[in-house]
């Protein structure tokens, strides 16, 4: 059977997973802690923003897979409207920097592997997972939160990137 939107999102969230990994590598290791301002993200919070992100919305509520992070660290990496920790340039409350990348490596991969695995017919269901009322608008069928996934890692790596690039 083929799944052409599905393919598509696949080879959209393949080619993000791939961006974000090269601008992640390419952020200076005196950069993984810097703050615009004080709370707001860093390249560190980025990556494992993203890949908390894509653990619970495509994880957890779209392909109903088990989460691959704990609450904790979720928690370390989840917006404040989502009841997270306010983002630090505290490098000791954060995993390392290879290990957020990693997480974030293998969330992604698990994902793109398991929207692969749908078909076309789902994208204008709602999400099968339990997504808090609140959230359910935003993400209102499985085919809008692809989309908005994809968007989500763009906007981020390109925050990650412009951190990263700061004069020296």
């Amino acid at each position: 059977m083929s799944n052409p939107k599905i393919e598509l999102y696949v080879e959209m969230l393949r080619k993000a997973h791939a961006d974000t990994l090269r601008a992640a590598a390419a952020v200076p290791e005196t950069h993984r802690l810097v703050q615009l301002a004080p709370g707001k993200a860093t390249p560190l919070w980025l990556v494992g923003h993203l890949a908390n992100t894509m653990n619970t919305v495509v994880l957890r509520w779209t392909i109903q897979s088990d989460s691959l992070l704990d609450r904790g660290v979720a928690k370390l990496f989840s917006p404040g409207f989502a009841g997270g920790t306010p983002s630090t340039d505290d490098a000791a409350i954060y995993p390392a920097w290879d290990e957020a990348a990693a997480l974030y490596d293998q969330i992604m991969a698990r994902a793109v592997a398991g929207i692969g695995t749908l078909d076309d017919n789902v994208l204008d269901q709602p999400l099968p997972g339990r997504v808090p009322d609140p959230l359910r608008q935003f993400f209102s069928t499985v085919g809008v939160t692809l989309s908005q996934m994809v968007a989500h890692d763009a906007y981020h790596r390109g925050q990650l990137a412009m951190i990263g690039a700061l004069p020296r």
